[in-house]
């Protein structure tokens, strides 16, 4: 028997029980199918391209009915905690592309939805001698953490912007490590059947990773990008993926593969920046596209929208960055050197703000 600490993500279809009374067995089942087919391709290939080992010695994960259940437990906190956001936004944006959905999107009708929940806690890894007498051989996971993170869960109907809802414990991590660029809402205290006590609980609200896109499936990427702009040229477009669609856009400009996306990208900054409440997050991709745009380019509008950023959210870390930065290339030297001192002050070892201000011969820390 070992205790470890374990990330623990519960994801299933929210509307599962009123889309059964509107399809038939077979219709149903081939929902379901779609679904589990989605999950496993997904969620398998995640951890083959990130080597987890599986089989219980970093991993455990089951797909039942509609339901996913994942644990993670690599010895690497944090890296199991970027996993499961990674795998959350993953599994949501495959559901939405599925077949079963797009059919159902094209037909006008409301598409199914993936609620998730995730959380870290400790958990007692063991192996049950009933587990090797039915041919599962690997460790069983145990604890109180998990019946909370599955609570978690149940409140993701709540949501409105990712749906994904994070425990305390989570949330605590992300804050300690700016290498996540995540943000969550304002706490929710929720009362759980069960546990006698109301528990906060964070919704995801912006989640920024090359990744997302990257390391799905091959099978799933082709046609996605059109998939997803079809998705939110929609009356009620799901706000997450104008997100997700900004920040590919922004990719592709600065490989300089497109430059026809960059009022196309602008456009879509501007809706997402209509629906969201977390804006800093939309700003910081409106002011990166006037800064690099080739052909919408102007500095003073992409100042505009950095600042917008840090009357929102003054220790926004891109903002604070990307706002010196057009300030040196202005050559206004004086106010270039206090928003890198700014950044310092923030974030002490901060490479280039360090470079910068020794650069400006500051003696600045």
């Amino acid at each position: 028997m070992e205790e470890i600490i374990a990330t623990i993500l519960f994801a299933d279809l929210m509307n599962s029980t009123e889309l059964a009374k509107n399809l038939s067995l077979v219709e149903y089942d081939e929902m379901l199918v779609d679904f589990q087919t989605t999950m496993f391709e997904v969620v398998s290939h995640h951890l083959a391209h990130y080597d987890y080992k599986g089989f219980g010695i970093d991993s455990e994960w089951s797909i039942v009915g509609d339901e996913l259940r994942l644990f993670l437990y690599s010895g690497r906190v944090r890296f199991d905690i970027r996993s499961a956001l990674l795998i959350s936004t993953k599994i949501k944006l495959a559901w939405l592309m599925s077949a079963f959905n797009q059919k159902v999107l094209a037909e006008g009708r409301l598409v199914s939805r993936i609620g998730v929940g995730i959380n870290c806690g400790k958990v007692i890894k063991d192996e049950r001698p009933w587990r090797g007498r039915m041919g599962q051989a690997h460790p069983n996971v145990e604890g109180y953490a998990i019946n909370l993170t599955k609570r978690i869960e149940a409140a993701s109907r709540e949501g409105n912007v990712y749906q994904i809802m994070v425990g305390a414990s989570l949330y605590k991590r992300c804050q300690q490590n700016n290498h996540i660029n995540v943000s969550f809402s304002e706490p929710r205290s929720l009362t759980f059947k069960g546990l006698g006590q109301k528990i906060p609980v964070y919704e995801v609200v912006s989640f920024i990773n090359f990744e997302i896109l990257s390391s799905l499936p091959d099978y799933f990427r082709e046609g996605l990008l059109e998939k997803m702009e079809y998705t939110v040229s929609e009356a009620m477009p799901e706000p997450w993926v104008l997100i997700i669609l900004l920040r590919e856009y922004i990719s592709i400009l600065a490989s300089g593969r497109d430059e026809n996306l960059e009022t196309k990208a602008i456009e879509l900054a501007h809706q997402a920046a209509e629906m969201l409440q977390q804006k800093p997050v939309i700003y910081n991709m409106l002011g990166w596209l006037y800064t690099h745009g080739k052909r919408v380019q102007n500095l003073e509008m992409a100042f505009h929208y950095f600042d917008q950023s840090l009357n929102l959210d003054p220790k926004n870390e891109a903002a604070l960055l990307h706002r010196a930065r057009i300030l040196d290339r202005m050559g206004q030297v004086d106010l270039a050197r206090h928003a890198y001192e700014e950044l310092l002050f923030q974030n002490r070892g901060h490479a280039e703000a360090l470079r910068k201000v020794e650069q400006y011969g500051t003696g600045y820390g």
